[in-house]
Parts: structure tokens; C-alpha cells; sequence
């Protein structure tokens, strides 16, 4: 029964995947023609490179610079792979470094992939590197290309109505956020606004996140980012706080609180011009200091929007270009990098364990003069993935689809008219390819057909399958060896990996506002902070899907109790900022964040907190929050 749905279903399925994939597989086949004509069909290897990238950012808001780092990484890879092909010293120090490199750069554990339009470019254009006297045809070739991509995404964005102007997301978010607020004075739905306002903090630092820079470069627009993010952040704490949220409910004065914020944040949505958001600035600060809200959640949370909206208003919502010359925080890179070189980071062990596999495999196949040897470090690229599990997966379906590609191949090839027929099953073979999800059995059947059709021009058919699955168990074979003694990333440790990190950067935390309350500290710092932890708690939320469920429930929980003692560390330090911390509460709360900073990386008895020192008042009740959720973690 099942298996006769799937086989009525599979017509649309094939539908709305060919939908899905026709621009990529159209793109591919105009520059396979085009290069073809142009510059022969010894280049059009180029070709997988471009559509790769193409693949990749065709949904992204592209901005001028990411075409052009696009281009200039595209060529400079180019000459890289052409100088890992003159001797086996270059060959084996570029396949270390290069691969090692782009993934410090772009990959994260939230970005596991982000090396791959880059790395699969330098891998691909080794593979057949050209002559000395070929390589300015080469050059010619991708830059034509890079060309093609450019216009390419263009075209798409302006047909699918993608666009990297800011402006008009933060606007509809804003408006949103209003919409919601005035939902819930009115009663509306509370489970259904945490959630969307959830969501909205989430896309907010994942375009933050998106924007950092390997130099940790100023960045205007990814500080507006992060405002934003922390602005729906806490609105979503507000609504999910269980008790506190129903005490907030209670208070009389609930709904014209919560009407008074939704008009302020429409005010805000509304002020483009610098004169209007002076004037919105000077009724907010007029808020702030005629709050008549007694002490508890709801008054927190009312003055930590309007301090997180006071700050927006020296924020412009327009795409912002800083300059192209600005000072690197040498500090903070420098630390940055000493931290990712840790064994326990994900981007450490992934790109060590890349660099290895790539390093052995092009060597071997440098030194081994036989028909292509090149398909045994494309085999083992395409078999490493960031997570154990995933390698493992693949170690499987690529075979599977590889020999039913193999046996396709050798059905149909006595039967293909000629050279004509060759190009046209190979160019058949690659649109279905792009149809299929990689990693699944059905991608390579078609990656195997198209590379082996062409391979055909060189090698007989039977020999050309012989060699295709040799490589592809000597890929096999050097990925698992690698995959499992070099630092392997399997999703179980990753995951006790996150809780830790969870707990380091609440600690850091500490002594960043300990640091705010004897000087200024760049609001950046917050803001990577804050980006940082959500995107490590929303991963290790992620994770709990795949548990038995009382396991998942226990550390859904402790994931919540973190979260809610994050929320309270931002609303420790917006007090400071907004200056609402006396200079008798700035001493206690120094020798509190001093013990707790001590305390909760790992996580010991909270005894001999100094707490009872801090003066009544909005900062003793969240820190007294952060202590009793400290503590039930710590009870756990």
C-alpha cells in the first residue's frame, strides 16, 4: 500500500524537485555549451565549479562584495591548484593548507558546509590541471565564468525577489514585533508569539552570525543585527518564562504596558530620518525615567526593550558599508584564533581531518601515474563530511548509487550514437544529478553515469567502471580509517561539547561585566556573545529530536534553565548601560560576578555567593533569578 502511494507520488515529487533545481541545472548547461565552444571541452571542468557556487547562493542575498570575493577567490584558487600540480612538495603542503584554510574561514558548527563552493573549486581544478602554456586559457575560462555567475545570481534574485537591502526585513519584523505585543495585552496566544518571536530572534543572529569577518572587522550593520536580535530575543524570554510570565500577566498595568512598547516600536519602524529618531530618543528616555511599574519581571523587561530601542534609534536600517579601511582588533582576532585552534572546537577537528584526507589522496594520486587517479581524491572529498555520522552514511549510499550507475552505464553506453550521443546522456545524467539531495543512494547514480559516459572518450566503458569503483573503495577505505582515529566529530560528543561551551561562555560572561563596570566596553563584544551562545543552544535544542524522549525532556529542560540564565546576564548588563546600577550596587555585583564567574564553568556549589550584599532593587531580583536557576541546574 505504502509502495503504490509512493510510486502515484513520484511524478509529482520528480515535479517539483526539477522546479526546484532547473535554474542550477540551466546554468550548468549554457556554461557547458558555452565553454565548450569558446575554450573546448579540455575546460569544462570549470564548469562544475562555477554551478557549485551558483547552487550555493542562489537563495543568499548577495551583496557587491560577496560577488566579488566570489570572483577573486574562484581565480586565486585557479592558480593555487595549478602550483599544486608542479611537484609533489607543492602538492601535498597546498592540499593541506588550502583546505584547512577555507574551512577556518567559512565553516562553523552552524555553518558546517560553508567551505564547500570554495574547496570543491580548488579540488576540481587540480584534478586536471592544465599545462604552463594552458593556464591563461584556464584563467580565461574561469573568469568567463565567474562572469556567467555573477549575472546568473542576479537575474535570480531579481526573478525570485531576493534582495540584500536590510531595509524592508527589519521593517516587516519590526511591525510584526508591534503586532504581537498588542496580541498579547489583548490575550492573544501566548505559545504561538514565543514561538514566532523565537524565530525572529533566531534569523536575526543568524544574519549577524553570517556577517562576521575572519579579523573580527567592525561591522555596522551586524551590530544593528544583533540590536534586533536581542530586541526579539527578549520579548520571546518574557512570554516563555513560565511563573514570572503569568506574575508579568497579572500586574494591572500589563496592558498598557504592552500597548505603550508596540507603539514605540512602530515609532521606530516609522523613523527613517535622523530629526525623527532624536525626537523618538527623547520620548524614550522620557519613559525610562518615569517608569511607575513596581519591582518584578514585567518592569524589567519594559525597561530593557526601551533601553535595546534607545539604541536602535542611533542604528539606520539601511544596508551600511563601512569603510574599506578599518582598524583590526588585533586582541580580539588574535584570541579569537587561539581559541578555534582548540581540539575541542568543531572547525579545529574537521578541517585537520580534510586537510589529511586531501593531503594523502592527492598525493598518492600525483605520484601514481595511471588513468584517472583523480577520482580517488574526488571520491574521498565528497565522502568526508563535517559529522562522523554523516561520513558514515555516505560510506554507504555512495557505493550503492555508484555501482547502479555502473551497471546504467554499461546498459546503455553500446547503444549512444556516437560523440553527439555521448554529450547529450552525459548533459541528461548532470540535470537529474542536481535534481537529487546529496548524500542520498540516487545522486551518485547519476554522477556516476555522467563522469564515466565521459571518461569514455579517453578509456574503454569496461575499464572506466573498473577504475571508478577501485578509487571509490581506496576513498572509502582512507576516510574511514581517518574518520575514525583523527579526531572524529560524532554527534554524541558534539552535543556534551555544546552543554560545556554553554556553561564557558555564561563564565565569560562575568568577567566581561565585571570589565563594564569599572570601563566602556564595545557593545560588539555583547552582541557576539549573545549570537554566539543562541546559535550553540539552538544546535544542541536540535539534537534532543533525535533522543528517547524522557532523555530528550531532561535536557530540553537544563537547555530552557540556561537560556533563561542568559536572558538574565543581558538584562544584568543592560542595567549597567542604562545606567541604573548605583555605585553601591556596581561594588556588590563585582564580587558576585567574581564568584560566580568562578562558579559556573563548571558548574560547583553557588555557597559563599556574596548576593545578600546587593541592595534591593530591579538588579537584585535578576540576579537572585540567575541564582535559583543556577541552582536547579546544579540540583540536576
Amino acid at each position: 500500500m505504502a509502495a503504490g502511494s509512493g510510486i502515484r507520488g513520484f511524478p509529482a515529487l520528480f515535479w517539483r524537485r526539477w522546479k526546484g533545481a532547473f535554474s542550477t541545472i540551466l546554468f550548468y548547461v549554457v556554461q557547458f555549451l558555452l565553454v565548450t565552444w569558446i575554450f573546448g571541452s579540455t575546460y569544462a571542468m570549470v564548469v562544475s565549479c562555477s554551478t557549485t557556487l551558483f547552487q550555493l547562493r542562489r537563495k543568499e542575498a548577495n551583496r557587491l562584495e560577496d560577488y566579488a570575493a566570489m570572483c577573486l577567490m574562484s581565480l586565486l584558487l585557479c592558480l593555487l591548484a595549478f602550483a599544486a600540480a608542479l611537484n609533489v612538495w607543492l602538492c601535498a603542503i597546498l592540499n593541506f593548507a588550502v583546505p584547512f584554510f577555507l574551512v577556518f574561514w567559512k565553516c562553523s558548527q552552524f555553518t558546517p558546509k560553508g567551505h564547500m563552493g570554495y574547496a570543491m573549486t580548488f579540488v576540481f581544478l587540480e584534478l586536471r590541471p592544465p599545462t604552463l602554456e594552458q593556464l591563461p586559457i584556464q584563467l580565461e575560462a574561469v573568469g568567463f565564468c565567474c562572469v556567467l555567475l555573477v549575472i546568473a545570481l542576479l537575474i535570480n534574485a531579481k526573478v525570485t525577489h531576493i534582495t540584500s537591502d536590510p531595509a524592508g526585513q527589519i521593517s516587516a519584523s519590526l511591525l510584526r514585533l508591534a503586532d504581537l505585543l498588542d496580541g498579547l495585552a489583548d490575550g492573544g496566544d501566548d505559545k504561538a508569539a514565543g514561538k514566532e518571536l523565537y524565530d525572529l530572534a533566531r534569523s536575526f543572529h543568524r544574519k549577524g552570525y553570517d556577517r562576521r569577518h575572519l579579523l573580527h572587522l567592525p561591522d555596522r550593520q551586524k551590530r544593528c543585527y544583533h540590536l534586533l536580535a536581542l530586541l526579539f530575543q527578549r520579548a520571546s524570554y518574557l512570554v516563555t518564562d513560565g511563573p514570572s510570565w503569568q506574575d508579568a500577566k497579572n500586574t494591572p498595568a500589563f496592558p498598557h504596558t504592552m500597548h505603550t512598547l508596540a507603539e514605540v516600536v512602530r515609532q521606530l519602524q516609522s523613523a527613517w530620518e535622523p530629526a525623527a529618531r532624536q525626537r523618538l530618543a527623547a520620548r524614550i528616555q522620557a519613559l525610562l525615567d518615569d517608569t511607575n511599574l513596581p519591582q518584578g519581571r514585567l518592569r524589567i523587561f519594559y525597561r530593557s526593550v526601551l533601553h535595546t530601542l534607545l539604541l536602535l534609534c542611533r542604528e539606520s536600517f539601511h544596508a551600511q558599508h563601512d569603510p574599506f579601511f578599518r582598524k583590526v582588533p588585533w586582541r580580539a582576532a588574535w584570541s579569537n584564533l587561539c581559541q578555534r585552534f582548540s581540539p575541542a572546537r568543531f572547525e579545529f577537528r574537521f578541517a585537520l581531518r580534510l586537510a589529511v584526507v586531501m593531503t594523502i589522496s592527492t598525493t598518492v594520486s600525483f605520484l601514481w601515474e595511471f588513468e584517472h587517479t583523480y577520482w580517488f581524491p574526488l571520491h574521498a572529498f565528497l565522502l568526508l563530511q563535517p559529522s562522523y555520522e554523516e561520513s558514515a552514511h555516505r560510506m554507504v549510499t555512495r557505493p550503492v548509487g555508484t555501482a547502479i550507475g555502473c551497471v546504467i552505464v554499461h546498459l546503455v553506453y553500446p547503444w549512444l550514437p556516437g560523440l553527439p550521443g555521448i554529450f547529450v546522456f552525459s548533459l541528461i545524467m548532470i540535470s537529474l544529478m542536481y535534481c537529487c539531495t546529496p548524500g542520498t543512494w540516487v545522486h551518485p547514480i547519476f554522477s556516476t553515469s555522467f563522469a564515466l559516459t565521459m571518461a569514455t572518450l579517453t578509456v574503454q566503458e569496461t575499464e572506466a567502471i573498473g577504475l571508478r569503483l577501485m578509487y571509490l573503495g581506496m576513498a572509502v577505505a582512507l576516510v574511514l580509517v581517518v574518520n575514525t582515529f583523527l579526531l572524529p566529530n560524532r554527534k554524541e560528543p558534539q552535543f556534551r561539547r555544546n552543554f560545556q561551551e554553554l556553561y564557558r561562555l555564561q563564565a565569560y560572561y562575568w568577567e566581561v561585566i565585571r570589565r563594564s563596570l569599572r570601563q566602556p566596553v564595545d557593545p560588539a563584544l555583547f552582541s557576539e556573545l549573545l549570537s554566539q551562545f543562541h546559535m550553540v543552544y539552538h544546535e544542541a535544542a536540535q539534537y534532543t529530536d533525535h533522543q528517547a524522549p524522557e532523555e530528550a525532556e531532561y535536557h530540553r529542560k537544563r537547555l530552557v534553565i540556561l537560556w533563561n540564565m542568559f536572558s538574565e546576564l543581558e538584562q544584568t548588563e543592560g542595567l549597567i548601560q542604562s545606567g541604573a546600577v548605583t555605585p553601591e550596587e556596581q561594588t556588590a555585583l563585582d564580587s558576585v560576578a567574581a564568584a560566580l564567574g568562578a562558579r559556573i564553568c563548571p558548574l560547583t556549589d553557588l555557597n559563599g555567593v556574596p548576593v545578600e550584599t546587593l541592595p534591593q532593587g530591579e538588579l537584585c531580583y535578576v540576579v537572585r533569578r540567575y541564582m535559583e536557576n543556577a541552582q536547579t541546574l546544579a540540583n540536576a
